[in-house]
């Protein structure tokens, strides 16, 4: 605890990240409205003081045109893309 995240502004363009369908999904069937990767909750407790997970969105895992891999989280209307710290 007590580290800062450094903030800097990275230029995706030129490391070849850029959203693109996955084949997968356009073969998955329309019934399940594209299940996410990894799911993300949000822990809570109900009347009686049980933990409750609540369902508040996902990430999906894509592939850039220069095959490297990233995420899409989506948590209601936000949509943020998510990627490995490889950098040190």
């Amino acid at each position: 605890m007590g580290e800062k995240m450094k903030e800097s502004e990275i230029k995706l363009e030129e490391e070849g990240f850029e959203e693109v369908p996955s084949s997968d999904k356009a073969a998955a069937p329309s019934q399940g409205s594209n299940r996410p990767d990894l799911r993300v909750v949000q822990a809570d407790r109900d009347k009686s003081g049980n933990v409750v997970y609540k369902n508040v969105g996902g990430m999906w895992k894509n592939v850039s045109k220069n095959g490297n891999d990233f995420y899409t989280l989506k948590i209601g209307e936000l949509k943020l893309l998510v990627f490995p710290n490889e950098r040190k």
